[in-house]
């Protein structure tokens, strides 16, 4: 079996251990020699159509990253080719990502390092707290119950909103449907997104979605930035409509350096950094070993996204 993984998105210490865990896979880096592998390990951006044109035995695409809305799932399932993702790997630094966010704002540090730089003592009163807080959560997959699972330490009240209306552990409630969506915008201190986007989820926190959040609450977004309307977020944002926002993600990335979003003092902005982490590629690489050998075996893969036709 050969398997073409892109040079550009896995360091060379990982190809090797690609190579020597699996002597029987003969793995390729140079895109010249791989039009006829039967496995692809690469980012979503690389499957354009004239790619997948270029792969004429490809029979399964594994993604180094958990989002796949820029890929043509229907394109894939036409031409038999399987799909999955990196889920699941991201979720423990993503969730200690969202609490920086929180506590950043909560408890003022950006104007605390700003006057320490000026060396002025000037204490500010009247910080928050999480502790005894209500938290909503937009999504409750793994990144979600990640966070689930922190905010019981801080005696928090955790919301969840998605489909199933099924309770799930470290949830204090799961709210389903639009009404379930707005009830959770209204109760909650801080809103955290977490859901995949897609045309559903395509700016659902509109200006009247998210006027309807408290004014002292804080919005999370380590997701993706079109989930969110983000001229009505600025709007809000400039009016005090909420208390702060904590942004990994916006739209576009890179954001353009005179985008307002940098200027606001209510915003802390991180560039797509959530999932920085010494240990994610050691996950992402088990994964891939472990999804490799399932392969071999004819077994069902891990984190399917387009499922096989046939094997």
């Amino acid at each position: 079996m050969k398997v073409y993984v892109n040079p550009r998105t896995i360091k060379q210490i990982y190809f090797d251990q690609l190579v020597e865990k699996f002597p029987s896979i003969q793995f390729v880096g140079d895109l010249s020699k791989a039009s006829d592998v039967e496995v692809i390990i690469c980012n979503p951006s690389f499957l354009t159509k004239d790619q997948l044109d270029y792969f004429t035995h490809l029979r399964w695409v594994h993604l180094l990253m958990s989002g796949y809305n820029t890929v043509d799932l229907a394109d894939l399932s036409a031409r038999n080719i399987a799909l999955t993702n990196s889920k699941d790997v991201f979720h423990i630094q993503i969730a200690e990502d969202v609490f920086t966010k929180i506590l950043v704002l909560n408890r003022d540090v950006m104007p605390l390092h700003s006057q320490m730089k000026q060396g002025l003592w000037k204490p500010i009163p009247d910080d928050y707290e999480i502790y005894h807080s209500t938290v909503g959560i937009i999504g409750a997959g793994s990144i979600a119950s990640e966070i689930a699972k922190r905010l019981q330490a801080f005696d928090a009240t955790v919301l969840g909103w998605r489909r199933n209306p099924e309770p799930q552990a470290y949830f204090n409630q799961i709210l389903t449907g639009i009404d379930g969506l707005h009830q959770l915008l209204h109760k909650s201190d801080v809103v955290v997104v977490a859901i995949p986007l897609s045309k559903e989820t395509y700016h659902l926190l509109n200006y009247e979605r998210l006027s309807m959040m408290k004014q002292s609450a804080l919005l999370i977004n380590i997701a993706r930035g079109e989930i969110i309307d983000q001229d009505a977020l600025v709007t809000i944002l400039q009016n005090k409509g909420i208390r702060g926002a904590g942004l990994d993600v916006v739209y576009p990335e890179p954001l353009p350096s005179d985008h307002l979003l940098w200027k606001l003092d209510n915003v802390y902005l991180s560039p797509h950094n959530a999932s920085s982490s010494q240990q994610m590629f050691p996950r992402i690489i088990a994964l891939i070993e472990e999804n490799l050998r399932r392969y071999l075996q004819k077994e069902a893969l891990l984190h399917i996204v387009v499922d096989f036709p046939q094997r």
